[in-house]
């Protein structure tokens, strides 16, 4: 990737107030006793207390960051702050389902940290300005209680519909990559590259539940370096077999690994739990998911199909909004208009990148476009956020 390019999209994020959450199927293990369920009193505030021992590890980990930053030491601060989102990746389920607005906030600021802090010359000043809002989060993460959450009937009615959007995309993606793997499988390239864009799509409109279940996000899409180049498979072994010419052969066990994985992806989404505040907040990951990874050509490193990925991630969001559409207009018109608004503007912007009714490749994009994408993914962001707070 481009260095510049990079700092470039960094200081974009920060600018743009960028909040990025995500969805939790699974509930901490910290809820249980041994011999049964905690009274409710208990478990709360036994949540709380595990939230302040995640708050005061994270400003442990942060307060290394930050000494190696007044140092400048580029290869510490590498170090360190890989450290400060391992942990975070640890520990996340734990803050997603009781302070779904918090866990937004927090890596509003990390993940741009961790990207900025992982090249080899980086922008220092920014790093501090990131790394000073990432503390004043984690202190208000510390001092957080846990908010009630709204179950009114027509939030209700919202997140079963949203519910049978996400299965229906489930089943899609079943078919499409069992259609995907087979030409992987019969060595037919050409397919292959053809339904990989198919299955990618279905994939990215329900992400953030995928992302809820453990480790079947990583090894469904887990980008190179993500993981051990020993467990590395999923979508994105393939691709880079598909473009970089590799042997397809060595591909199905892969192949079919990815099959197995999508099948129970499936099943866990048909038994999984939503409540509406995390389902709004999944609209805004799929915004930010978009506008951190796939805006910045990190994603489909050889395909070079990251708009596509990026349009899916838009899709989804709009999927939830028209689902909470009826319970916003109770509470504000105004916001659902604005709303709307930004995502009619979005979707002109990202179908002006279409030729034939396809994306362009990220590569034909100027950094002006970019850019322009960022703004408006980061404006659309901040309503949905606003969204969140009134429908709690």
């Amino acid at each position: 990737m481009n260095v510049n390019k990079n700092k470039t999209i960094i200081a974009a994020l920060l600018s743009t107030s960028l909040l990025i959450p995500a969805l939790s199927g699974c509930s901490s293990n910290s809820e249980k006793t041994n011999g049964g369920e905690k009274s409710p009193e208990t478990s709360k505030k036994f949540k709380e207390n595990d939230v302040k021992a995640i708050s005061s590890s994270l400003k442990t980990s942060l307060n290394s960051f930050t000494k190696a930053l007044n140092k400048e030491d580029n290869e510490n601060i590498k170090k360190t702050a890989k450290n400060l989102n391992t942990e975070w990746l640890a520990l996340e389920n734990n803050i997603r389902e009781s302070h779904p607005l918090l866990y937004t906030e927090i890596e509003k600021y990390l993940l741009p940290l961790y990207a900025g802090a992982s090249q080899d010359n980086p922008d220092k000043a920014t790093l501090k300005s990131l790394a000073s809002s990432l503390d004043e989060s984690l202190t208000k993460l510390s001092n957080a209680k846990e908010a009630e959450e709204s179950n009114s009937a027509t939030l209700n009615q919202a997140v079963e519909q949203y519910k049978k959007y996400v299965n229906e995309e489930a089943s899609k993606l079943v078919i499409s990559t069992q259609g995907f793997t087979d030409a992987v499988k019969a060595k037919d390239i050409q397919k292959a590259k053809a339904l990989y864009a198919e299955s990618r799509a279905h994939y990215e409109r329900i992400e953030p539940i995928a992302e809820s279940f453990g480790d079947l996000d990583p090894k469904i899409d887990a980008r190179e370096g993500d993981v051990d180049p020993s467990e590395w498979g999923g979508f994105h072994r393939i691709e880079k077999a598909l473009w970089n010419n590799e042997s397809l052969g060595a591909m199905i066990p892969v192949a079919d690994q990815l099959n197995k994985d999508v099948l129970s992806l499936q099943e866990k989404v048909k038994a999984v739990q939503l409540r509406p505040t995390e389902v709004v907040a999944g609209a805004m990951e799929l915004i930010n998911e978009a506008a951190v990874s796939k805006i910045t050509g990190e994603e489909e490193r050889y395909s070079r199909i990251d708009l596509m990925d990026l349009g899916a991630n838009v899709e989804g969001s709009q999927e939830i909004y028209k689902n909470i559409l009826p319970a916003l207009n109770e509470k504000d018109k105004e916001l659902a208009a604005k709303l709307d608004a930004k995502f009619k503007e979005l979707t002109q912007t990202l179908n002006s990148h279409k030729k034939n009714g396809q994306y362009v490749l990220y590569t034909e994009l100027t950094q002006e476009q970019i850019r322009e994408l960022s703004q408006k993914l980061g404006v659309l962001s901040e309503l949905m956020g606003q969204t969140a707070k009134i429908l709690q």
